[in-house]
């Protein structure tokens, strides 16, 4: 009985020592003041990404669909603020890209055994871009990253 006793006072104080410990050791948050940030300020670090997600496009010759090009893009933007311009607005950027992609297949830039990613990166950032630029800013993606590119043939033809 008395063991158990001394080892629920043992706990007891072991918790309350690492509890006190960390409310006395831990690192302090610092004051807050209740204004607002600096809209025009950049917030400094980065880079800043924003996941696009995947785009899908088919190819088309004479009504039938060929092979599917399959995108996966990662927007860089230019700052913090950017940065959540292009998350606000990432379906008006995605539409955008998506009608670049369409507009790539129908010129057949996909066509041929190699594709020029430099020249998709740069179409997309283009549309991107277009959707996304407003008075107060220039551009707030700065570059299109493409994680992945490729072709799906179409062998159900």
């Amino acid at each position: 009985m008395k063991a158990v006793l001394l080892f629920a006072v043992a706990a007891a104080l072991a918790f309350a020592g690492g509890y006190g410990f960390g409310r006395f050791e831990a690192p302090q948050a610092p004051e807050t003041v209740d204004r607002p940030p600096d809209a025009g300020v950049p917030v400094a670090g980065g880079p800043y990404y924003v996941e696009a997600g995947q785009l899908i496009v088919p190819m088309l010759e004479r009504g039938r669909t060929i092979a599917f090009i399959l995108t996966q893009v990662t927007l860089e933007a230019s700052s913090a603020d950017d940065a959540l311009l292009v998350r606000r607005r990432l379906p008006h950027a995605r539409s955008a890209m998506l009608e670049a992609l369409f507009d790539l297949a129908g010129q057949g830039r996909f066509n041929g055994p190699s594709v020029d990613p430099q020249g998709v990166a740069t179409a997309l950032l283009a549309g991107a871009n277009g959707t996304l630029t407003s008075q107060e800013s220039t551009q707030p993606v700065r570059a299109v990253l493409i994680d992945r590119l490729l072709r799906q043939d179409n062998t159900r033809l």
